[in-house]
């Protein structure tokens, strides 16, 4: 029986001691150890792994690309773990006693295949002190082992013996953690200290960028390089083919892919992306070891595609470009519609920018002049004033405007032709840019009927294009006109309006009266524009008429004269308004407005030359000239049948000290 009890007990006492052993083993890693294995299970869990989606591409009407995502590398770093081994690695070398560089020394000496032999560890505590450092690269042995090194071309014969507890590292790991900052920085051009530093300050982190939107050749001379913490990811970088071209109509994006400007700001939600997620497991050396499946798949932002016509884009930038050389403006911007839908064909503004270099993205260049300038459109408002006159019955296309001898009063104020015209119709009132004839027709109407128009026009409102920057024009409200503020406006003082607007408000000279909004996107063929009746068809289409004799010999702007082809528009110079209050004498806004072809306009382009400064200053010089450069290529690039059999021979643009331009700026009116 004792037997059997002694066996009971021998058993039952087991089992203490096994429970006593596995509760103190509980108590020491949910304890004492609880904070050391809770960074090692940061090092080696499941993780959440983001993949990014491709932010939708840009195209003009023809799919042409404008704007796309490309591929890059991000270098990201563990600031807490490379900041830990750093730390540790110096308080080995305190237990130790040693310096970096002896203990590298001592590793080349010593080196045994993989391994150094540096020294034995003299004590058991101070063998656990190094473990619980835990640096890479150190190993601690108790073995027994015989070899032979050569260190500086002498043979040495080493000997380890398995009673003593021995240090080893393993040189090249040490050197990879050690240097990995200094090496990533010089990697990557960028100052050692600097990394060092921003590093150091973030050190509570998990994870940091170093360097973004890196070109892919980079990841495969940073994983060459080996350097424990140091990630690469993807990401996509915006690039935008056209460059200047379109650089403040599309904007551009920030580092994370947002839009900033541009359309790429007004349509940034369509064109984001949505990263996927997934999960992975990782280990100490931040490696994805094993994938646990997607949580989120990642999708692509949607594509824009544009009503832009690339080439004409290009072709208005050029122009534009040239007339800035030539004639050193402030600024030149264009605009040019499809005459029927209102889709934007191009809209270029200078100065500009390279938009594929983010540190030209700020300064004037970024500013999208078209819709974000406001100007006095000048006698470019001549037509539609002239128009509602025809459509009200109070003149028709033989009046006879009497506008006297260049000069008339009102209300304390002179207004002045810049010659003597005596009797003129409404076509010659156009043709000759009247600002008298305009301002009798006007009085023949009530101040309110011709308010009432320019708001119909809409000279006070916004587009339909919801372009970032996007300027309301100003119009003073009737009641607070007098009968000079009818005058002044019936000539184009006293309202502003950005270009877009303008060149909306032309369209009604192409639709049989109708306003047609402006577009961004690129119609379906059955869709139809947004349109608003503002004359009748008859008042419209007379108008359109007069329009032809401005760009013909005898008009203010026979330089936008294109061969085959009837031109209708008006020109424009308007004073620039002072800060002092009232107008600049010698700084002007150059505009020209046209249509073509004239017999069933394909397109409408405005232009605005902001204080040319070498001369020459009214629209039909220098702002006509850009429309019958831009527009004889258009015209060419969309198929369109000339409609004008004789083709007359193009004035030269003269000299500005020759007879000849003196002839034609007497012609041109303000």
């Amino acid at each position: 029986m004792s037997k059997y009890l002694n066996r009971e007990i021998v058993i039952f006492f087991l089992i203490v001691v096994m429970m006593g052993i596995l509760l103190t083993q509980a108590f020491v890693t949910q304890v004492l150890r609880a904070e050391e294995y809770r960074e090692l299970a940061d090092d080696r869990h499941v993780r959440t792994y983001q993949v990014p989606g491709v932010r939708g591409q840009i195209y003009d009407r023809h799919g042409n690309l404008l704007a796309m995502s490309t591929p890059m590398v991000a270098v990201e770093i563990d600031p807490k773990q490379i900041v830990k081994n750093e730390t540790n690695y110096q308080q080995l070398l305190e237990l130790l006693q040693l310096s970096n560089a002896q203990l590298l020394q001592l590793a080349k000496q010593n080196k045994d295949r993989k391994l150094s032999f540096i020294r034995y560890v003299p004590s058991e505590d101070l063998s656990k002190r190094i473990e619980a450092l835990g640096v890479p690269g150190i190993y601690l042995k108790k073995t027994e082992h015989s070899y032979q090194t050569t260190y500086e071309g002498i043979k040495r014969q080493i000997s380890v013996k398995k009673e003593h507890t021995s240090l080893w590292v393993n040189h090249a790991e040490i050197e990879r953690f050690i240097y990995t900052l200094d090496r990533l920085a010089q990697l990557l051009n960028m100052p050692v200290q600097s990394l060092r530093a921003k590093t150091y300050a973030n050190q509570k982190r998990r994870h940091m960028f170093v360097k973004r939107g890196l070109t892919p050749d980079f990841q495969q001379k940073v994983e060459q390089l080996r350097l424990p913490h140091v990630y690469l990811s993807t990401e996509y970088k915006r690039y935008y083919p056209n460059g200047e071209s379109m650089a403040n109509l599309l904007g551009y994006t920030n580092i994370d892919g947002l839009g900033i400007e541009g359309i790429e700001l007004a349509y940034n939600r369509h064109l984001s992306e949505q990263n996927g997620k997934k999960r992975v497991v990782k280990d100490v050396k931040g490696n994805v070891i094993n994938l646990l499946g997607t949580l989120t798949q990642e999708q692509d932002g949607h594509p824009l595609m544009l009503s832009l016509d690339q080439n004409i884009q290009y072709l208005t930038y050029k122009a534009l470009k040239e007339v800035m050389y030539k004639h050193q403006p402030k600024s030149a911007s264009a605009v040019v519609l499809d005459a029927k839908t209102g889709e934007v064909l191009a809209m270029a503004s200078l100065p500009s920018f390279n938009v594929n270099d983010v540190s030209k993205r700020h300064g004037p260049g970024i500013r999208n002049r078209v819709i974000a300038d406001l100007m006095e459109p000048g006698s470019t408002i001549k037509p539609f004033i002239l128009t509602k006159a025809l459509d009200e019955g109070v003149i028709d296309v033989d009046s006879k405007i009497d506008t006297g001898s260049g000069f008339l009063r009102v209300q304390g104020s002179v207004i002045k032709d810049t010659s003597r015209h005596g009797i003129l119709t409404p076509q010659e009132i156009i043709q000759k840019s009247s600002n008298i004839g305009t301002a009798k027709v006007a009085f023949m109407m009530s101040a309110e009927v011709q308010h009432d128009l320019l708001k119909q026009l809409g000279f006070q409102d916004g587009t339909m294009t919801y372009l970032p920057g996007e300027t309301n024009g100003f119009l003073k409200p009737v009641n607070l006109w007098r009968k000079i503020d009818q005058a002044t406006s019936s000539y184009g003082y006293g309202l502003n309006l950005n270009l877009l607007n303008l060149a909306r408000a032309y369209t009604v000279f192409a639709n049989q009266g109708k306003l047609i909004e402006p577009q961004m996107f690129k119609m379906a063929a059955d869709e139809a524009p947004v349109a608003k009746q503002i004359f009748s068809a008859q008042a419209a289409n007379q108008m359109l008429e007069m329009m032809k004799k401005v760009a013909a010999p005898g008009g203010t702007a026979p330089l936008a004269m294109i061969p085959g082809y009837q031109v209708a528009g008006k020109t424009g110079t308007s004073h620039k308004v002072s800060g002092k209050g009232g107008y600049e004498e010698n700084t002007y806004i150059s505009l020209f407005a046209g249509l073509v072809p004239a017999s069933n306009p394909d397109m409408v382009m405005v232009v605005a030359i902001d204080e040319p400064s070498r001369g020459k200053y009214y629209g039909g010089l220098v702002a006509a000239p850009v429309f019958q450069e831009v527009m004889t290529h258009a015209l060419r690039l969309r198929k369109v049948a000339p409609d004008w059999q004789e083709l007359p021979e193009l004035p030269i643009q003269p000299h500005s000290n020759s007879m000849k331009t003196a002839q034609l700026t007497q012609r041109e009116q303000r």
